[in-house]
């Protein structure tokens, strides 16, 4: 089981973020019309049902294959990152594990650099997402 560990996080972490991505498309897709032109509608709830008035329901998922690609690889490398960074910190100062204060800061500092990896890495697929659905209309990924 120890050669299949990170392949194992990793999936996890592929997975969780697979299945989430089905409720958070249309909420993304929502946010970014919002963000990209504010008088819009007025307010989210007001959005979604011009989004969906005008565009069809269909329009809430034009992102989602962007969005699954920066979701899975964001949280694949969250995942991994956080368990090797406490993994190797247990490893180098074991006397880590010894009080629950001490967990907390390596939970805290893995999660500090996972945070900041997995956001460095999904990035360039959030860009893209941002311009499918900065815009009225169906989108083509192919052209964002």
């Amino acid at each position: 089981a120890g050669e299949l560990h990170a392949p194992i996080v990793i999936l996890s972490g592929a997975c969780a973020t697979v299945i989430a991505c089905f409720g958070v498309c249309p909420a993304e897709a929502a946010r970014i019309r919002i963000v990209a032109d504010p008088a819009f509608a007025d307010g989210f709830v007001g959005t979604v049902r011009r989004i969906a008035a005008e565009d069809g329901l269909g329009a809430f998922y034009d992102g989602f294959g962007p969005l699954v690609l920066r979701q899975v690889v964001f949280g694949m490398i969250k995942f991994y990152t956080f368990d090797s960074a406490t993994t190797a910190l247990f490893a180098a100062l074991p006397a880590l594990k010894a009080q629950v204060s001490t967990q907390l800061v390596v939970s805290l500092l893995a999660g500090l650099a996972a945070g900041v990896a997995s956001a460095c890495v999904s990035q360039p697929f959030d860009s893209i997402l941002s311009e499918v659905n900065r815009q009225s209309g169906r989108a083509d990924v192919a052209q964002a």
